[in-house]
């Protein structure tokens, strides 16, 4: 019997401490994630993991409806947004993953906004 996940959150492990709303990516240990530099992730962290090895919920970023991220500086309620570095997220569409557009907006760095996954 294989087990499957069929919603849009998985239960993974912290590969490092994490705070919520951060874009992640798998690491080099199996079954572990770690923020997202300007990359492809996999999702976006629900909760905080404390240290490494700590269990973590993730949305897969490419689940319907709207996802939590973490601003990178300024971005304007309707604003396209890209990715950027330490797991955040930037205005424009010039990182290596873009997104839709900014559903509420974040009045700068780190602070938490909701947004669309995918244009």
């Amino acid at each position: 019997m294989h087990n499957h996940n069929s919603t849009p959150e998985m239960s993974v492990v912290a590969g490092s401490a994490l705070a919520p709303n951060l874009r992640v990516k798998w690491h080099s240990t199996a079954g572990q994630v770690v923020v997202a530099g300007d990359e492809a992730c996999i999702g976006v962290t629900i909760n905080r993991a404390f240290a490494a090895g700590d269990p973590i919920t993730i949305k897969d970023i490419r689940s319907p409806g709207s996802l939590p991220f973490t601003a990178g500086g300024a971005i304007a309620k309707g604003a396209a947004f890209t990715s950027a570095a330490a797991g955040k997220v930037v205005t424009g569409t010039g990182g290596n993953e873009d997104y839709g557009v900014a559903l509420t907006a974040a009045g700068g760095d780190g602070e938490f906004f909701e947004g669309t996954p995918a244009k």
